[in-house]
């Protein structure tokens, strides 16, 4: 008898064990002490005081730990998570597995390199972030690897920032010059095209440029009563005439056609 019910006692024991876990199998599941497995969407997410907060969707814990999280076909990201917050590594997948960004946060907020990729896993951009704000510069790639851009940051704005063809040649840049933005197109070394925007007032224009990088066009863009008006200007920025493009449209359209539009 004792047997029988030694025998009795295990099978009930296993009963409940299947059960248990049959019954828990959207819960969490903790491969190893180092990660945690984790369903997509199977947590969410909240914002108390611009730091996202993440719980689990059954009883709406606080997530805690490393998680890797899957869909059905894939591995889709991993993250630490301390008390709900990100803190340490944020890494998104491509479905064919390869990186598709990883990340580092302190304290819910973004702090180190940012980094992007190609489904190929080649490296696409790099952006700086001190304490959730960018800083530094922003560097992107072609999927060969040359340089495609890098922007320089001031108070997490672009104040600065150069393009580059595959072979490196500088084909577009942009620079802060006496309170005013202003961005170059470059073709065979020498500047096709500038616009002029300023960064205190309403001041816009634009400049064209012949093949030997001597001045074309040069013309102002103004809003004068709510009508359209374009200025056109000599190299030194003096006025030759206007025009407003309500009463003038041929004017209008010769103008467009010189700016490619």
């Amino acid at each position: 008898m004792d047997g029988k019910k030694g025998n009795m006692n295990r099978y009930l024991i296993f009963s409940l064990v299947a059960l248990l876990f049959l019954g828990c199998k959207d819960t969490p599941e903790k491969d190893s002490d180092a990660f945690i497995v984790l369903k997509k969407n199977s947590y969410s997410t909240s914002s108390i005081n611009g730091i996202t907060v993440y719980r689990l969707n059954e009883r709406g814990r606080l997530m805690n730990g490393y998680y890797v999280v899957y869909n059905e076909l894939s591995k889709w990201e991993e993250f630490s998570i301390e008390n709900g917050i990100l803190n340490g590594v944020y890494i998104t997948f491509h479905p064919n597995g390869n990186f598709s960004s990883s990340s580092n946060y302190y304290q819910g907020q973004l702090h180190g390199e940012d980094k992007y990729y190609f489904p190929s896993g080649k490296l696409q951009r790099i952006v700086n972030f001190t304490n959730g704000k960018r800083t530094g510069e922003i560097v992107d790639y072609f999927e060969s690897g040359q340089i495609r851009g890098k922007s320089k940051l001031e108070n997490e704005d672009v104040v600065e920032s150069t393009t580059y063809d595959i072979i490196g040649t500088i084909v577009s840049q942009t620079f802060i010059k006496d309170s005013r933005t202003i961005t170059q197109v470059i073709r065979n070394g020498k500047v096709h095209r500038e616009t002029i925007s300023s960064n205190y007032d309403d001041y816009e224009a634009i400049k064209l440029f012949n093949e030997d990088g001597t001045l074309k066009h040069f013309f102002r863009m103004l809003d004068q009563d709510g009508t359209p008006t374009i200025v056109k200007l000599d190299p030194e920025g003096n006025e030759i005439k206007r025009f407003n493009l309500k009463d003038n449209p041929q004017e209008a359209m010769k103008y467009m056609r010189l700016l490619g539009l």
